[in-house]
């Protein structure tokens, strides 16, 4: 391999550094163009018998060649060569998930109790477990995306899309964090749970991954829409998709309005099973929170996420030669044309 073999590359990683070039290109032509103003530069030493005076005019020039060579070099470097790409496939074990949680008016009931011994309603406990589980789905704590894709379904009259499908976390928790129950819209006053199953299915069915999984949080029965759970739940398993589905309530109820919406749950075990999947009953912030930790361990499937490429990084050579040429541009300066007052 020769010298030169070193300062092969195949690509640029940052192509739009090269604009640097034009600063250097200015500078060097900038450099060339300027006379000494009040000075005499001459050389120093017995090099200054040897000069002819054809060669001064170009030896004079040299600092400024080697430095714009050398800046060259570092403006190359800085966007990053690449050499020996290879192609590969990337993919990666995934999965689709879709989180449908109840915000009917008697999501409001105060019947949980948190880590803390205070008395919380169920949507507030709600929001905390599923949180925890993005959370959970990430592979730092600080990271804004993860692998699996997960999308929010809101549901009560009818069913909603709140956030699409997405490996953008922060997102999710954003909508997450905004949901509110206003009782006097009528929007939130029935729940309507079979048509939040089809609606999740629809969206599922659009996905490449094999493993699509439905989580659906209820309080209380189906008593709006014109899609029943158990048919929704049909479709479901037709189309290879799980639906776990989690009773949220106190066992004893508090309130009036927990009092008034039971939850159904030979339904809730009916739509699990049906689909290969699990009925979680929650009855308090830790309960909710290991039914999200258990579906979280849930198998997954590979997706292929397309052809990426593999190589290596070749700055190196371009950042060395540029960092010895300045110096030489120094030396050069110092030793040979050094400036007299």
């Amino acid at each position: 391999m020769s010298a030169l073999g070193a300062f092969y590359f195949q690509a640029l990683k940052n192509p739009e550094a090269l604009f640097l070039l034009i600063a250097v290109a200015l500078l060097l032509i900038a450099e060339l163009a300027a006379r000494p103003a009040g000075r005499l530069s001459v050389s120093t030493g017995d090099v200054l018998s040897a000069l002819r005076s054809g060669r001064k005019n170009v030896l004079r020039r040299l600092p400024a060649v080697l430095r714009a060579l050398g800046l060259t070099l570092l403006v190359v470097a800085l966007a990053r060569p690449l050499s020996g790409m290879r192609p590969r496939i990337e993919s990666a074990q995934v999965r689709d998930i879709v989180l449908a949680v109840d915000v009917s008016g008697s999501m409001t009931a105060p019947d949980f109790v948190d880590n803390t011994g205070a008395r919380r309603d169920r949507l507030y406990v709600t929001k905390e477990a599923v949180r925890d589980f993005v959370q959970n789905r990430k592979a730092r704590p600080e990271d804004r995306y993860g692998m699996d894709r997960v999308g929010l379904l809101l549901y009560a009259s009818y069913a909603w899309i709140q956030t699409p499908l997405t490996l953008d976390y922060a997102l999710l928790e954003h909508d997450l964090e905004n949901i509110t129950i206003d009782q006097r819209d009528e929007k939130h006053n029935r729940t309507a749970i079979g048509s939040a199953i089809g609606l999740a299915v629809s969206n599922l069915n659009k996905s490449a991954a094999k493993s699509r999984v439905i989580v659906l949080l209820t309080d209380g029965i189906n008593n709006h829409g014109s899609l029943d759970p158990v048919t929704a739940a049909e479709l479901a398993k037709r189309y290879g998709m799980r639906v776990y589905t989690i009773g949220a309530g106190s066992p004893v109820p508090r309130s009036a309005v927990a009092r008034d919406n039971p939850i159904d749950e030979e339904t809730m075990k009916r739509i699990a099973e049906i689909t290969g999947a699990k009925y979680y009953r929650a009855s308090d912030l830790a309960s909710l929170q290991q039914a999200y930790d258990e579906i979280s361990a849930l198998e997954t499937s590979e997706i292929n996420l397309g052809e990426v490429y593999d190589f290596d990084e070749s700055f190196m050579p371009y950042l060395l030669a540029g960092l010895a040429l300045i110096a030489a541009t120094v030396f050069s300066r110092r030793i040979w044309f050094e400036a007299i007052p």
